[in-house]
């Protein structure tokens, strides 16, 4: 029985009362979960299992096969009891919004110079992305004046959204999102859009804010040369 994976619909929804479904020692999986489970360079949510008086601390989440695997810190003490989740918000908005800059810089970079982000990853204090680019136009691309090209974009609100389609849908949209799709198991059949007004569109499975303007300030405090036609750009929000 797969997981309902409460935060694909709607990433602001901090607690929810979910069922035991199996449970395995400290190893447990309910019939639905606001936990994100970690993936695509964003990290697992932090946060709390209550049950009657108890509250249990979240060690992990991950996602095998469908079912979302809660680690706790200790067992449950009853396992026929429904269970109060608590995400930590401050850890989950944090990424969100470093989910969303990150789609607007390798957006605004494939629209500008074709540049294809071949990895990200969120950490505590920044986050980073690689891109590739074509060799014949990577000294022709003004790095320096990236930051101030990305804040020109977000000095205007731009609304985020998501939505389904199936993958027979996916597979005739041109260029990078087509690339991507490609990538994805097969067994894949509907896959999970984000678009970013007429920045960005990608296939993704993560949280993000409902609209840039909640992104507020940020810096790129290194683009790092990764190669005859790769970059390293780290940033970090600055709100």
């Amino acid at each position: 029985m797969a997981t309902i994976e409460l935060y694909l619909d709607n990433s602001y929804l901090k607690e929810c009362s979910a069922n035991i479904v199996s449970i395995q020692d400290r190893f447990v999986v309910f019939d639905q979960t606001i936990f994100y489970p970690g993936g695509g360079g964003q990290p697992g949510d932090r946060g709390v299992i209550k049950q009657g008086d108890e509250t249990y601390n979240i060690v992990t989440v991950k996602k095998v096969d469908g079912e979302i695997i809660h680690e706790l810190e200790r067992p449950l003490q009853d396992i026929n009891q429904t269970v109060e989740m608590q995400i930590d918000w401050s850890w989950r908005f944090r990424n969100m919004q470093y989910h969303t800059v990150l789609h607007v810089i390798s957006g605004y970079l494939y629209q500008h110079y074709n540049a294809l982000a071949t990895s990200s990853q969120i950490e505590k204090d920044h986050a980073r992305l690689e891109l590739s680019f074509s060799p014949e136009i990577m000294a022709e691309i003004p790095f320096d004046s990236l930051e101030l090209s990305i804040k020109k974009v977000l000095a205007h609100p731009h609304n985020v959204f998501t939505k389904t389609i199936s993958r027979t849908e996916a597979e005739q949209k041109e260029g990078f999102i087509k690339t991507v799709i490609n990538l994805l198991p097969a067994s894949l059949n509907e896959i999970r859009m984000v678009q970013i007004n007429d920045i960005d569109e990608q296939a993704c499975g993560g949280t993000h804010v409902n609209n840039t303007n909640e992104i507020k300030d940020f810096s790129i405090m290194k683009i790092q040369q990764k190669g005859p036609a790769k970059k390293k750009i780290k940033i970090q929000l600055l709100d």
